[in-house]
Order: C-alpha cells, then sequence, then structure tokens
C-alpha cells in the first residue's frame, strides 16, 4: 500500500478552501490535510466547518514541519518563504502565486538543485505542453493577450493609482502592454498567467496585453507562439470563481488534476 502523504495548504482563499474540500472528499486514502494556515483567522473557521476531517491551524513554520506536501496559494511574498522553507527542508511544494519565479529569478536555480518536487499547475490556461515543447526550438514571437470583466480586476496596484476608472468604461480598453515583470508589478493578482507561460516557454520577451471589457462576463486569455516549426493560438475563456471573481475557476481545477495527477500512477499529458 502507498503511503497517505501529509499536506498542508498556506492561503485558505478561493483556491486553498476548494483544495482543502477536494483532499477531503476526493483523496482520502492518498493525501491527508493535516493543516492550514492563513492570516485571517474567519478563513481558517469557514475552511474547517467545511471538511469532514478537521486539520490543525499551524504557522507557515508548523506547515513546513509537519507536512510532506506544501501548497501554496497565497501571495508572491508568502510564496517565497514557502520556498526556501520548502528548500530547505526538501519538502514537495505546489506554487499557485507562479509570479515568484518572475520577481525572484534566483529561486529558480536554488529549486533545481533541491531534493523536493516543485509542482506548478497549469492555472487559468490550456496549451502548457505545447509551450513546453517549443522550448526546444526557437520561439520567434509569444504575445499573452488577457482581457477581464471591470470586477475581476478590482483592487489592483494599477487600478488603484487612479489612472482609470473602470466602472466607468462603456468599452473594452486596454490597460497595459509590454513585458511580464512589469505586468506581474501592476496587476500582481490577476497575470499569474503570464508567469506560467513564461516558465513553460523559457521565452524571455513575453508580451503581456491586458484589457478591461464591461461587456465580457468571463476572463479571456488569448495566447499565441510563433516558431518555424509550428504556431500556436490557444483561447480560453474562464468563469470567474464564487468565492472570489479574481480567480478563476479553472485555476481551481487545474490544481485538482494536479493533485489527482501526483497521487495516480496513471500520467497524462506531457
Amino acid at each position: 500500500m502507498r503511503r497517505v502523504r501529509k499536506v498542508g495548504i498556506i492561503g485558505c482563499g478561493a483556491i486553498g478552501t476548494s483544495i482543502a474540500t477536494f483532499i477531503d472528499s476526493n483523496l482520502r486514502g492518498k493525501l491527508k490535510l493535516v493543516g492550514i494556515c492563513d492570516k485571517d483567522k474567519k478563513r481558517l473557521s469557514a475552511v474547517k466547518k467545511l471538511l469532514h476531517q478537521k486539520p490543525r491551524v499551524f504557522s507557515l513554520a508548523r506547515i513546513v514541519e509537519h507536512s510532506d506536501l506544501i501548497i501554496e496559494a497565497a501571495t508572491i511574498d508568502v510564496a517565497k518563504k514557502v520556498i526556501l522553507a520548502g528548500i530547505k527542508n526538501n519538502k514537495d511544494l505546489i506554487v499557485l502565486s507562479v509570479g515568484v519565479f518572475v520577481f525572484y529569478p534566483h529561486i529558480i536555480s536554488m529549486v533545481r538543485k533541491y531534493e523536493g518536487n516543485l509542482y506548478i499547475p497549469s492555472g487559468a490556461i490550456c496549451g502548457i505542453d505545447g509551450l513546453q515543447s517549443l522550448r526546444f526550438i526557437t520561439i520567434k514571437k509569444l504575445i499573452l493577450t488577457t482581457s477581464k470583466p471591470p470586477q475581476s480586476l478590482k483592487g489592483g496596484a494599477f487600478l488603484d493609482s487612479g489612472k482609470v476608472n473602470i466602472e466607468r468604461l462603456q468599452k473594452p480598453k486596454v490597460l497595459f502592454k509590454g513585458g511580464i515583470k512589469k505586468a506581474i508589478q501592476h496587476f500582481p493578482r490577476n497575470i499569474n498567467v503570464a508567469a506560467t507561460i513564461f516558465l513553460a516557454s523559457q521565452f524571455q520577451n513575453i508580451e503581456v496585453v491586458i484589457r478591461v471589457d464591461p461587456t465580457l462576463r468571463r476572463n479571456t486569455h488569448s495566447i499565441e507562439a510563433i516558431s518555424d516549426e509550428a504556431c500556436m493560438k490557444i483561447e480560453v475563456e474562464n468563469i470567474p470563481s464564487q468565492l472570489n471573481p479574481k480567480t478563476s475557476y479553472l485555476a481551481i481545477l487545474s490544481t485538482q488534476a494536479l493533485l489527482e495527477k501526483i497521487t495516480s500512477n496513471i500520467k497524462i499529458g506531457t
């Protein structure tokens, strides 16, 4: 029999809560949620009420100590702490705040040297397997266009500056066009997709376009990759999570699929 792996979740927002309930309902006998961590005590109480097996409330350090697999679903700054602690203790990690690898690129080289496994879900997009394949040839151009309804962009640093009042917009508007690092600086909670594409493709000159569109009801990501050997056009429309409109429901589902893949002896896809 396979050993039941102990799991800790750091961050109990929409994604963390959904992952916790998925483990509790679907992966018993394979994974056991032993601890949860969040600065918001109300979130912690709400998550525990949803679960049959009640995890303990731990600090970040205690989560690392007591878990075999640590799932980060918080922020870029928290992700950095989780990764460094995981590396030090050779723990397996799932990281959702993928922008951490763009803000702190030295972490990637550290990860490559440690004995644990780092997993990054596909998140709110499809086609990661194809982009990973293109990294072995020469990519000429890679463009990510993200279009979202106003409610999915609320609370970002760029909009808080008062440069654009998205509530009054009557038609689509480009909020940003530029490189990946600046995109993540301006929209850290909305642009994990760009960081995931970067890690998969290893293409340095990704062009990021972020649009607000009051006519949309779904978040839309369009990816265009061009090389001599293959051209890819990928478009995904995502329903926002009911728990948090800034979170794509597909991001939650892809993490659940990753957990199922990790715990299964059948691996499908690249």
